[in-house]
């Protein structure tokens, strides 16, 4: 072949080629060119691990023949374009020139760059982009979990997520005090105290492990030698240990004998008197009943540990046993936490916060708990979402030895003595609920319900409310997923990996986890 055959059919495909590319259609999204570009404002809102939320606002123009408009995202530092990911928000662009999108599927700690776009008939304009990053974890996905499910829903609440002693995020909503009440209405915040009921279990079982430790004193070790000398012991009194008192497997099943959570008055000095000289039968030691009294024995143990010498009057040794009770939880665990309270025993005379039925009754006034210093132990401590995170934070944080060494931390989250466990696929819960009422008998109580609770990952979650569902009195909320606040927390938490068995199916029962269910 000739040099002048082979330049002829060189000029020959270069023609060819020309022509294809000027077939029109083939460019089915045409990209913009330098001139295609719309002024705009973005910012980003509710950035996760795993989504974000772009808002855009675009300077007033006229744009015609508006085909589609959102926002592109892609990872990295190069400009998006639709080419990637983006979403479709019609073609009706908001009077207000402002509109939202949803960035999803992200990954954690992770750069991105997002723009908006408005696609007309004859090309596409983007605007100015911005450089975000997600979160490095679930934990803030964890709290805007937390707080969607429980906000509008007419009931007072508080909660705090932290992980490693750092607080991640909270919330509240809902009133203390309503209208009706003297105090006037007033609305939950941080501060506001609640009554943290059987949570106080935990701080008991602290204070008792701080001081045994101290005084060389073993949760094995028999209880007797430090009951007042005065009261009768009945039978198997001489039997039962500290351990027993705090994994309620004492024997203790009330005065009635019927292992129902004992009365009120059987946590009063002499109601506990009357139980240590009715004694315990011997086919109940051993076996699990919970009974309050079993921690509203400490208020009389402790002091006895740090000396206290009973005088034989019953009146003067209640009072001086409650006042130590009470300074030793408050210097030994509070103060050491960060936490500086009087009167934690008291419901704040100045702002009180009231227990409600839910729905409320409209009209009806709140539930006043009161003074619980003569039958503290088992429940009656005060706190708000803020003074209940740094103590029970600092408690079980790990590697944070603020309050409780490594070992002592352990026989709490480990052993169990003070706190209870749920293990699902997502790993191990150590918490303790606690739940204080009135009115049950009615259909229509009212109260608080609240729970401290680890997670995996060291993540810590205190939630309070001040207000019990109609009926059984529990959490103000429930539904196929959880039936009361542990199993809610746990229903949260496994929204947080959808991957793991039970994070994503509709049919899973959280409250089927929990080895002790009853509410405490």
């Amino acid at each position: 072949m000739s040099e002048f055959d082979l330049s002829v059919k060189y000029i020959v495909s270069i023609l060819l080629i020309a022509v294809v590319l000027l077939i029109p259609g083939c460019e089915r999204n045409p990209e913009p060119t330098n001139n295609s570009s719309v002024t705009d404002f973005t910012e980003l809102s509710e950035i996760l691990d795993i989504s974000a939320v772009a808002t855009s606002r675009i300077e007033p123009a006229t744009i015609t023949e508006v085909v589609q408009y959102g926002h592109v995202w892609m990872e990295g530092s190069a400009l998006p374009t639709v080419e990637n990911n983006f979403t479709e928000l019609g073609k009706n662009i908001p009077a207000t020139l402002q509109f939202s999108s949803v960035l999803s599927d992200l990954k954690a700690n992770t750069k991105y760059k997002v723009r908006s776009y408005v696609r007309t008939n004859n090309t596409i304009m983007y605007g100015k982009p911005v450089e975000f990053a997600t979160e490095a974890d679930y934990t803030k996905r964890l709290v805007k979990t937390l707080k969607d499910s429980l906000t509008n829903r007419g009931f007072g609440y508080s909660f705090i997520v932290s992980r490693k002693n750092e607080i991640v995020g909270y919330a509240t909503e809902g009133l203390q005090s309503r209208a009706i009440e003297a105090f006037g209405e007033k609305p939950v915040t941080l501060n506001t105290k609640m009554q943290i009921a059987s949570m106080t279990k935990t701080l008991t079982a602290v204070a008792f492990l701080k001081l045994a430790s101290e005084k060389g004193v073993k949760t094995t070790d028999k209880i007797i030698r430090y009951l007042p000398p005065k009261w009768a012991k009945g039978e198997n009194i001489d039997e039962i240990t500290f351990r027993d008192l705090l994994t309620h497997r004492s024997g203790i099943t009330g005065l009635g004998d019927k292992c129902l959570n004992g009365s009120f008055l059987e946590n009063y000095w002499y109601g506990l008197q009357s139980l240590i000289a009715k004694g315990v039968k011997t086919v109940n030691m051993g076996n699990q009943c919970y009974q309050n009294a079993n921690y509203g024995l400490y208020r009389v143990l402790i002091p006895a540990m740090l000396g206290y010498q009973f005088s034989g009057d019953d009146m003067k040794d209640d009072q001086e046993t409650q006042k130590i009770y009470e300074k030793y939880i408050n210097e030994n665990l509070l103060k050491k936490a960060g936490v500086d309270s009087k009167d934690i025993l008291t419901n704040p005379a100045a702002a009180p916060t009231f227990g409600y039925d839910h729905p409320y009754t409209v009209g009806t006034e709140g539930f006043n708990p009161g003074d619980f210093r003569d039958v503290s132990g088992a429940y009656g401590i005060y706190l708000s979402a803020n003074e209940a995170m740094k103590v029970y934070s600092n408690l079980f944080t790990t590697g944070n030895n603020t309050v409780l060494s490594p070992s002592l931390q352990d026989s709490v989250l480990v052993s169990g003595l003070g706190s209870y466990s749920a293990v699902m696929p997502q790993g191990k819960f150590s918490y303790h609920d606690g739940w204080w009422y009135n009115q049950l008998e009615d259909g229509k109580p009212k109260g608080f319900r609240s729970i401290w609770i680890k997670c995996p990952n060291d993540i810590m979650i205190v939630m309070f409310t001040n207000a019990l569902r109609h009926g059984d009195g529990l959490f103000p909320i429930k539904s196929s997923a959880y039936a009361d606040i542990t199993s809610y927390v746990l229903w949260a938490f496994a929204k947080m990996q959808p991957s793991v068995r039970g994070g994503k199916s509709p049919n899973v029962s959280f409250h089927s986890y929990l080895r002790n269910p009853e509410p405490h």
